[in-house]
Parts: C-alpha cells; structure tokens; sequence
C-alpha cells in the first residue's frame, strides 16, 4: 500500500502492527489524513496461529494484519508506507517534525505503536521451532500445549511465575536455567518444589525433534530433558527510542505511560499496544489501538486540516440563557 509520502498528516502512527492498524482505521472513520509506518518488526511474526480474537479465533498474524490493511483501502485519507521513521522532534508550534527513510513530513498528531524486541535464546534449531512448538506467551499459546511436558528456558526472578502459569494447561513443567546465579531465591524455590516445577541446571544446546513435533532440548552436557512444547522467557525491551526524545514519561520497565485515552504524557503523543503497561494480547493492542485513533482523532475536532481531508467539526456552539 506504499504511495508517495505526504508532506504534512493530521496523524502519523508509527508502527503497523494490530495496535497501529486499528489506531489508523478510527482515524480513517474520523476522515484525518494518516500515515502509518511501518517498519515489519511485529512481535508475533513467526507465530503460526494467533488465539482468542472474536469472530476469527485462531487466525495467522498475516492474514490478520493483511486484512486489516486490506480495510485501510477504504479510507482514502489513510496511507501505509514500509520504511522506517529516524527523527521526531516536536516543534514549539505543537507540530511534529519527522523524518521518514530520508523525507521530511509534519505531523499535527503522533500514535506511537512500536511495541518490544524479545530478547531470543541462541539456542541450534530455534527459529525452525519457534512459533510452533516453542512460544513466548503462556496466555497467547498456553491451550496448545495442554497435556504436554513443557520446559522453560529463562533466566531472572520472573521466571518462577512465568513458569506457574503453564500449570493451567500442560501435564508437567521444568524449568532450565543456570542456575550458577542466584536468580531464585528460597521462596520461590520453595513454591516451585511445592507445585511440583523441576528446576534444571544447565545450558540448552539444541533442539531435539522435527518442528511440530518436538521431542526435547539437548544440554551442553549432553543430558537431554524432554518435552513436547517450550516457553521461554529472558527479557524483552520496549522500541521507546522515539518516546524518550519526545519526552513522554515512561515506567521502571521502559514502557510508555498513558492515560485512559492512551494519551502519553507529551502532548499530542498517543501509544498504544505492547509498547504500555498491561497484557501483552493482540486483542487488548487491537482495543488500546481503537481507543488512540478515537482519542487522536476527536482532539483536532475545531483545528484546522490538511486541505486534502474534510473540514473537523467546528468547537461546541455556546449557548446563552
């Protein structure tokens, strides 16, 4: 849907995934001149099936976010580039300037979608495996390892409830980690012995089996711990470098804080997605999306436009007694 970049947008949302997608289809509805970039990085891209969205549960994230971009085709006033967005400075006019793979825009409006970066294990056979029988969301892909021996990979304090979790649905958990660092403390040790979660000391190699049908992971030593599905979980890093030079205030986690209508802190600055505080569903990203481009779109109600998009409301008439 790439076509030649405007000059100056009522709204610029920066990322394309469902956050982004659904904050641009409101403000297409609103009929605001648009811009979504989008620089390909969706979290959930190598999943094989997203779960629990009404109406089309499961789905694959191509064919969610290609219809949602099929959509956009109805709004006119709505553009969606492939690139990436380097600069954004807000100007003392209230205006965004931004710089887009080389070309200069203003924006009256910013959405910012960008979401996190998973931290991935570097382990022989991940990527043939991940999306398929090894996930990162227990919420997200828990239902498909019901039954299963499952085994996380991670390392932090986290990881014990992380780990928790999966006894909604699999058979058995184990935990593999070095544990040579004190990231457990007694506690926590304590409640994984007590709901039965092993916790293995090692360092994965390989993955055993073909993807689909997995068999288990190969340690260093040579041990291999079976299992049929693996969650990992190490870190993963908020794409905040746009919030932190707009200035928007964000968590102990990097994550951008808003309010109710997804405002951030900077003025004319909404995010939406994985990218705030609060589950990481595409559901909720989709609801958080909705909820910036209503927000983003009403507030221009009475400021004037681009010339190519109809005329916003004028401010509430004021009457007298």
């Amino acid at each position: 849907m790439n076509r030649d970049l405007p000059d100056v947008v009522d709204a610029l949302v920066i990322g394309g995934g469902p956050a982004g997608l659904s904050a641009a289809t409101w403000l297409g509805r609103y009929q605001r001149s648009t811009l979504v970039v989008d620089a390909g990085q969706h979290r959930n891209r190598f999943a094989d099936q997203s779960y629990g969205l009404l109406g089309r549960d499961p789905t694959t994230p191509a064919a969610l976010l290609a219809d949602a971009r099929d959509g956009l085709e109805q709004y006119p006033h709505v553009t969606v580039h492939d690139g990436t967005v380097s600069t954004v400075h807000h100007e003392a006019d209230g205006r965004f300037s931004v710089q887009v793979d080389g070309a200069h825009l203003t924006a009256q409006r910013i959405v910012l979608a960008t979401g996190v970066r998973d931290h991935l294990p570097r382990i022989a056979g991940f990527m043939e495996h991940y999306g398929t029988d090894v996930h990162h969301c227990p919420a997200c892909d828990g239902l498909t390892a019901r039954g299963h021996d499952v085994i996380v990979l991670g390392a932090g304090d986290h990881v014990p409830a992380f780990a928790s979790e999966l006894l909604d649905w699999a058979s058995t958990v184990r935990i593999i980690t070095d544990t040579t660092h004190d990231v457990f403390d007694e506690g926590q040790k304590a409640t994984l012995a007590w709901h039965g979660i092993e916790v293995i000391d090692g360092s994965a190699e390989a993955f055993i089996g073909a993807p689909g049908a997995l068999e288990g992971i190969r340690l260093a030593d040579g041990h291999v711990v079976e299992g049929s599905s693996v969650f990992f979980s190490y870190a993963h890093r908020p794409t905040n470098d746009l919030a932190v030079r707009l200035g928007c205030e964000l968590d102990d986690e990097g994550q951008i804080l808003v309010n109710g209508h997804q405002l951030t802190s900077v003025d004319g600055v909404y995010a939406a997605g994985d990218i705030t505080p609060g589950l990481d569903l595409v559901s909720i990203a989709i609801g958080q999306g909705t909820a910036a481009g209503v927000a983003c779109a009403t507030s221009l109600r009475g400021h004037g436009t681009v010339e190519r998009a109809p005329t916003p409301a004028p401010p509430t008439r004021q009457f007298t007694a």
